[in-house]
């Protein structure tokens, strides 16, 4: 692949990054709606535990398409740091793997202590 077609497909890859955000965003929002207007209060033990297994099940599934997502964008960098004379934007993509790889930690830590405060709410 040539420049122009990696840098391309990083921005191909930051776009599915944000798309794979939504989902999650969009169901954590309707349920804290739910919850903010009290229809959790009056309904059966069963709807507040089916609201939060499909945000883990949401949560988790955006998640690892994002990790898929951010190791695709690792080998994009990598092919990028492959070629001679790159221009600027091509050496700012390929100077970010670093951040790629601490996106990814930071999202481990970020999603087990979503997991852990959504686990001490329900118990």
């Amino acid at each position: 692949m040539n420049e122009k077609n990696l840098v391309e497909l990083w921005n191909d890859k930051r776009r599915q990054l944000i798309s794979a955000q939504l989902p999650s965003v969009i169901a954590l929002a309707v349920i804290t709606v739910m919850a903010m207007m009290g229809y959790f209060d009056s309904a059966s033990g069963y709807a507040p535990t089916f609201a939060a297994l499909f945000l883990v099940t949401v949560g988790s599934l955006s998640v690892l398409t994002q990790f898929a997502v951010i190791r695709e964008a690792q080998s994009v960098v990598k092919d990028l740091q492959a070629i001679d004379n790159p221009g600027a934007v091509a050496q700012m993509i390929a100077s970010s793997g670093s951040y790629l790889v601490y996106t990814r930690v930071l999202m481990v830590v970020f999603s087990l202590g979503l997991l852990l405060a959504l686990v001490l709410l329900v118990l």
